[in-house]
């Protein structure tokens, strides 16, 4: 089997290319989560560190409106990119946050100890950037290199559909049945993605 399935390969790698950034600050003056600011608290309280770093560090805009008037174009983007899932996406949801360490002049203040989703960003392939964010040429090789992982996974998975489910496979010490259920773990993150069509 190939050994994609137990690689790391979907991970963000640690050598992205700094020096795309323009420095624009666009993605420091408005950023967006999947949770809400109670849900943030909530999971900081229960240790979640990357939850108490964000609320530690970065502050609210008051109101959507407060957001857009920072960075029109990248919370307009964001908003927009949402609406594609949620058509009756209720914007007043969104909490729109920015780092209060950005100079005027769009430096860190806090740069050599700045927080893992700092250090991250654009995390993957389908990170909500700016619309003029030098990142977009990395996200699209980002995007395939995906793309291309979970179409070996999928034919993978094809070629299991052969074998009994019960076959213990030599190699990984696991049965057929076994295997499916992993490599479909692998693959169900980028669902959200599209891989269902890839």
């Amino acid at each position: 089997m190939d050994d994609v399935i137990f690689s790391n390969s979907f991970e963000h790698s640690a050598d992205f290319p700094q020096y795309l950034c323009k420095k624009c600050g666009k993605c420091c003056r408005a950023i967006a989560t999947p949770y809400t600011y109670e849900e943030l608290v909530e999971l900081a309280a229960k240790g979640q560190e990357e939850a108490k770093v964000f609320v530690d560090i970065f502050k609210r805009y008051n109101s959507v409106e407060e957001a857009r008037a920072a960075v029109p174009d990248h919370v307009d983007n964001i908003i927009n990119n949402l609406r594609k899932n949620d058509p009756n996406l209720d914007e007043s949801k969104i909490t729109f946050y920015y780092c209060p360490h950005l100079t005027d002049e769009n430096l860190c203040t806090i740069y050599p100890i700045r927080p893992d989703c700092c250090r991250r960003l654009p995390h993957n392939g389908w990170s909500l950037l700016a619309p003029d964010c030098a990142f977009k040429g990395w996200q699209f090789q980002q995007r395939e290199r995906v793309k291309s992982i979970v179409r070996k996974l999928k034919e993978t998975l094809m070629e299991l559909e052969l074998l009994p489910e019960d076959r213990v496979l030599s190699d990984k010490n696991k049965t057929v049945k076994d295997m499916k259920e992993i490599i479909k773990a692998k693959i169900k993150p980028w669902e959200k993605y599209g891989a269902s069509f890839w």
